[in-house]
Parts: structure tokens; sequence; C-alpha cells
């Protein structure tokens, strides 16, 4: 792939850094820069508009803070309106951000949750402090999380956010024309992100990326 790409994450969560690290690798040297990025999105969003916007938001503030970064990706993850019970499916979203202000979109393996803790997710909280887990095992948030407790091992949380990683960044290796631009996903949104897309300032700066 040439030489080495750097990307940025906007996320200092450990797993997701690493699933970042993990999936790219497999296409090209990478250097991954983690910085903190503040969304405009609730602690837990719910419906796939929170949770892409959260997404966009996380990946457009990772590539503004880092001028070096190629690419910006951006990890959100909640209940997505669905054909279920309770209308809802646990999914993981990533957003990559190129610097022509091009972006492609990710959706995990997704899974139902019970009605209860759908609705405490509804009122503000999040997936882990709304199931049951035995106090013993602690917080495994950051570790298998709650679908690897359910699974026991089975499907862990890393392998959720890897695969919506790897799912957004498979149109790129397509090297695709047709992907979507930042503006034109903000339209579907229908919100203005906190953050604008600021455009490669040389066509060598945006060619540099997967």
């Amino acid at each position: 792939m040439g030489s080495r790409i750097i990307i940025a994450i906007g996320s200092l969560n450990p797993l997701k850094v690493r699933s970042v690290v993990r999936v790219f690798s497999r296409f090209a040297d990478v250097d991954v820069i983690a910085v903190d990025v503040p969304t405009s999105i609730p602690r837990q969003p719910v419906g796939s508009r929170d949770i892409v916007l959260g997404a966009l938001e996380r990946a457009l503030g990772a590539l503004n803070l880092t001028p070096e970064a190629s690419l910006g990706v951006g990890i959100e993850a909640g209940p997505m309106e669905f054909y279920s019970k309770t209308g809802f499916l646990e999914t993981q979203v990533a957003v990559i951000v190129d610097r022509n202000c091009k972006a492609s979109i990710g959706l995990s393996p997704s899974f139902e949750l019970d009605p209860n803790t759908v609705r405490r997710m509804m009122m503000g909280e999040e997936l882990s402090q709304a199931v049951q887990i035995p106090r013993h095992l602690g917080d495994i948030g950051e570790l298998i999380g709650y679908i690897g407790y359910i699974t026991q091992g089975l499907v862990t949380r890393q392998d959720l956010t890897e695969a919506a990683v790897a799912m957004a960044l498979t149109p790129r290796l397509q090297k695709p024309e047709w992907l979507l631009s930042v503006e034109e996903l903000i339209e579907m949104l229908g919100v203005k992100p906190l953050y604008e897309c600021l455009r490669a300032v040389t066509q060598q700066a945006a060619d540099h990326s997967l």
C-alpha cells in the first residue's frame, strides 16, 4: 500500500484503539493515534441517527485534532431500530472519514436485548449499567463486554468492534468513487455535527489513504 498511513481514532478506549489497529494492519502499515473527542449525543445513544452522528463526530473530531492523519475513525454503539420484540437491536457503528471529506460506514453483527434493558437504555443508562451481571465478574465492559458474558466468550465486544470497522473499511478497499460525502451524510442525518470536515490542503495528503 506504499508508505505508512496515519489514522486518528476519536476515542481513548483501549479496546476500540486495538480494534482499529488490528483491522487496518491487515491492509497497510499504520500508526494509530487516539484522541479524546467530545460529542453532542447522549452518553448512551439510542436510534440510528444519534449512533451514526456520534460515530461521525468522533471521526471528524479525531481528524481535525490530528493534522498528520489521513483518516479519522469514529465508533459508537447502542440500540438501533429493527424488526424485533423491542424494535431495536444492539449495534456498533463505525464511520471512517478521509481528507477528501468522504465517509464510509459499517455495522457490527447485532443482537436483541430484553425489553427492560432497552427501556433503561432509552432513559439514559449505558448497557453495562442496564444489564444484570454477577458482581464477582467486575466491570467486563472493557474486556469481553455483555455479549461476551452472554455467549460465554463465543463473541466478544472486540469481535463486534472489529467487524464494524472492517465493514466501514470494505468500500475503501474497492477504491470506489461513489463514497458518500460528509455533506450528504449530514443532510441525511438532518443535524449539524460539532465538527466540520477539513479538506486536505494538497492532493498528496488527500491521496495518502486507503
